[in-house]
């Protein structure tokens, strides 16, 4: 859940920089950089963090919390960062190029070459017109992502020790503990449906034009 958080704060303003600089030497740059953390096994990403910044420069612990309660867990804030970096790279990177085409796509609409032609200025018409209008594809990554987060990442529980979802999966799927399996799956499934319902009222949150309930009498 912070990996998702970090790296939908991230995105959104960085996506948004990339459209607004198409073509230029930020884009490319930040283009580049998207690609290689997307294409980065997460397992190599790891490591590579651990090595980085648990050996060379010692500054977090090389595990993750070790707790099964928020309160165990939320109480180990250093050991949260590495990874919550690992997963936040990798989902910061799809959600970054996601937020630039859909801002492109937006920045070339009539709507938007008519508030140009008000006056408005750039900086607003950016913000406050292409911005919020370019966040659906974000709204529905979220919600496939929902079900990830109740399942978690077997790769970064793994190799970070961290006793998650996606762990807890893997080891009663080798001792064939039927319940625990049928039990995941079941949240897994509920996620999904929970998921697809948040990203449908985000959707009325962010486009004025979509309302829910009976129509005007």
């Amino acid at each position: 859940l912070m990996s998702a958080v970090v790296a939908i704060l991230l995105a959104i303003p960085i996506g948004a920089i990339q459209a607004v600089k198409r073509n230029r030497t930020a884009d490319y740059t930040l283009t580049v950089i998207a690609m290689l953390a997307y294409s980065t096994p997460l397992f190599f990403l790891g490591l590579v963090l651990i090595i980085l910044f648990s050996q060379v420069w010692p500054i977090f612990p090389p595990e993750a919390p070790q707790g099964f309660s928020v309160g165990e867990v939320l109480s180990q804030g250093r050991s949260l960062v590495l990874p919550t970096t690992t997963l936040a790279i990798v989902t910061l990177a799809v959600y970054a190029r996601y937020m630039r085409s859909s801002m492109i796509d937006n920045l070339e609409e009539n709507y938007i070459r008519s508030a140009r032609s008000k006056g408005i200025t750039e900086t607003r018409v950016v913000i406050v017109h292409a911005l919020r209008n370019s966040l659906f594809p974000i709204i529905t990554l979220l919600g496939m992502q929902l079900p990830a987060l109740f399942s978690g990442a077997l790769v970064v529980e793994s190799l970070f020790n961290y006793p998650g979802m996606g762990l807890l999966f893997w080891q009663a799927a080798q001792f064939r503990d039927y319940p625990i399996l049928l039990a995941v799956t079941i949240i897994i499934s509920m996620a999904t449906v929970l998921g697809a319902l948040i990203a449908d009222i985000l959707y009325a949150v962010v486009d004025p034009r979509i309302r829910y309930g009976g129509a005007d009498r």
